[in-house]
């Protein structure tokens, strides 16, 4: 069994937001935790491996115990600053290094 999960996704916002700095990409996936699970969240671990803020992209690494809760927490985020927004999950595996290729985007 795995010890972590990790996760490629973007925030994708209803409204222009020029560039998020990367502690209010982390703050905002910790809120969405807390909205969700309450206090008892707070003792999970997110770690913000890599961040693009042109993009709203990151990558970020949870324990495979909390994974399932992160997924549920981020699909019914809806608000960052109170502009409306949604994340994007665009890959997810218990191996950092099978994010680097996807399948669906290899040309023959």
């Amino acid at each position: 069994m795995c010890d972590f999960y990790y996760l490629d996704l973007s925030l994708e916002l209803d409204q222009d937001a020029s560039q998020i700095s990367v502690v209010f990409f982390k703050k905002n996936v910790l809120n969405s935790l807390t909205q969700l699970f309450g206090d008892i969240s707070s003792s999970v671990n997110v770690d913000l491996l890599k961040y693009d803020p042109s993009r709203h992209r990151a990558i970020i690494r949870v324990s495979s115990d909390y994974y399932v809760k992160l997924r549920a927490a981020l699909t019914l985020c809806s608000s960052y600053e109170d502009i409306k927004c949604s994340y994007k999950i665009n890959n997810a595996s218990p191996s950092l290094l099978s994010l680097t290729g996807s399948s669906r985007e290899y040309v023959h």
